[in-house]
């Protein structure tokens, strides 16, 4: 019986050892072999100090490797603590001092191990690859509560500060079991999934094909910047479905030769973490003849809350709905907020307890345990639910959630630099990015190493991807700067690429 997420490969590999558990470049792994490798991991990492309680960091590039990582961590009742391969090490050292990590394991390149170790001396790092699958000890999964915690997901907060996203083996397992339920996942199925690891996404394809006894197609990292490769692996290894964020998908359709494809393996493909333009999803849809479709909603603290199928191209040009609310949970509206209660819902910010108290409120039934979303919805005839905006100034670039106060903060710093604004603009690609906008101080240039000091500051995937100089900046008519009117700057002079 799997009472946590400590017991899916266990109980697979003692039912289905021989079914595909999970494949990645040219590798797979049975559920009997996943469970041998995860048996070998989390023996060494016994030998280096992991008890149950503690936070393991897991710095890896997508692969098999990956699977049998989190999986390790959670057989020995640690909670595993994904990292962005592309950050640097400061902002690494950052993240694993705030989660209390002792112990990472990581796949990643020498040099950029041997950066982060400058950065944290004490740290023990285990690389996986080093691991002999051959150990002839099998580590039973660790009995835990359904409180503890599972994984600790980091998101930049507002002032740059890590913020902690608390799920436990509750939250995270009621999560698991309800998608592979409302998607009707089968044991033949190939679930392929792009998200980074430190990306909430990622546990679609980590709990939710192996808790259905399915097979995880797990695509690694360089196959985003190569869409007809992307595409090309659908049609190779016939993944039956996909979940990934528009852009990925906007991609393919714009650069990935779909039309030399055959992507009938399709049968359901899920997308989320942004929004999609009805017009460019019934491109999509042209190519996918054999698939349903379903807008997948939720923030990283409450996993999803809202789906919204579609068996037929978009008709009009109006925002596809985010939905209505999937079983045991409840939705409320305040002042045009969504609210949501759950029970796949996080258990709070890590060592946090004031972010905490702010994200729960009182709701319609009188009771504060109604997690505020930020997001503004309308709720149409039907039931269903629209995305209209956000009320703070976070914003979902790529499907990655952006503290633009964080950017500012970040921009501020720079040597030289009166003033600074984070924006979204508009990538090569056409599809958004985040860019900065500066005053520089007078008779001041700007750093030929302002990049490198952002990344040093910000997730990777908040690093502006231009800087702008630009003389003054636009504000409203309370004295804020105007962001959008300041993304939308035609007299500018690009700085940094």
């Amino acid at each position: 019986m799997i009472e946590s997420l400590a017991d899916i490969v266990p109980t697979q590999a003692a039912e289905y050892p021989d079914a595909e558990a999970v494949r990645s470049g040219g590798a797979s792994l049975t559920y009997a072999e996943l469970d041998q490798r995860c048996s070998a991991l989390a023996v060494r990492l016994r030998d280096l100090g992991v008890r149950p309680g503690d936070r393991v960091g897991v710095w890896v590039h997508k692969s098999v490797e990956s699977m049998a990582a989190v999986h390790a961590v959670l057989r020995l009742g640690a909670a595993y603590v994904p990292l962005d391969p592309a950050a640097s090490a400061g902002v690494l050292a950052r993240v694993l001092a705030d989660a209390g990590v002792g112990v990472l394991v990581t796949n990643t390149r020498q040099a950029r191990i041997a950066e982060l170790m400058a950065e944290m001396p004490e740290l023990h790092v285990l690389e996986s690859s080093s691991v002999d699958d051959a150990t002839l000890e099998q580590v039973p999964a660790q009995h835990v509560s359904p409180d503890a915690m599972a994984y600790l997901m980091y998101t930049s907060g507002s002032t740059g500060q890590p913020k902690g996203i608390v799920h436990t083996h509750a939250s995270a397992l009621a999560y698991a079991t309800r998608a592979s339920e409302l998607y009707g996942l089968r044991r033949d199925d190939l679930l392929a999934n792009i998200a980074p690891l430190h990306f909430d996404q990622s546990t679609f394809e980590l709990f939710i094909g192996p808790i259905a006894g399915a097979a995880s197609l797990i695509v690694p990292e360089p196959y985003l910047r190569l869409p007809a490769s992307l595409s090309q692996l659908v049609q190779d290894d016939r993944p039956t479905v996909w979940y990934s964020v528009p852009s990925v998908l906007r991609i393919l359709v714009d650069r990935g030769a779909l039309q030399e494809r055959d992507l009938s393996s399709l049968r359901w493909v899920l997308f989320g973490g942004e929004v999609y333009p009805p017009a460019a999803l019934a491109q999509l849809m042209q190519h996918c003849p054999k698939a349903r479709f379903s807008n997948v909603y939720g923030p990283a603290e409450v996993n999803q809350c809202t789906y919204h199928h579609l068996d037929s191209p978009p008709a009009t040009d109006r925002a596809i709905p985010i939905g209505r609310a999937w079983d045991a949970t409840e939705l409320a509206i305040d002042d045009g907020e969504l609210l949501v209660r759950t029970d796949t819902v996080m258990a709070g910010y890590w060592q946090r307890p004031e972010l905490t108290d702010a994200a729960f409120v009182v709701g319609p039934d009188g009771s504060k345990d109604w997690y505020a979303t930020g997001d503004l919805v309308d709720r149409q005839a039907d039931g269903e639910l629209v995305f209209v905006g956000r009320r703070d100034n976070q914003v979902k670039v790529r499907g990655q959630r952006v503290e633009l106060e964080a950017v500012d903060a970040a921009l501020r710093a720079l040597p030289g630099v009166e003033e600074g604004v984070g924006v979204v603009g508009e990538g090569p690609d056409g599809l958004p990015v985040v860019e900065g906008r500066v005053i520089l101080r007078p008779e001041i240039t700007l750093s030929d190493e302002a990049s490198n000091l952002l990344a040093a500051t910000l997730p990777s995937h908040a690093v502006p991807h231009r800087l702008v100089v630009v003389g003054s900046l636009p504000r409203t008519s309370n004295g804020k700067v105007d962001r959008v009117a300041a993304a939308l700057e035609l007299e500018v002079n690009p700085c940094l690429s």
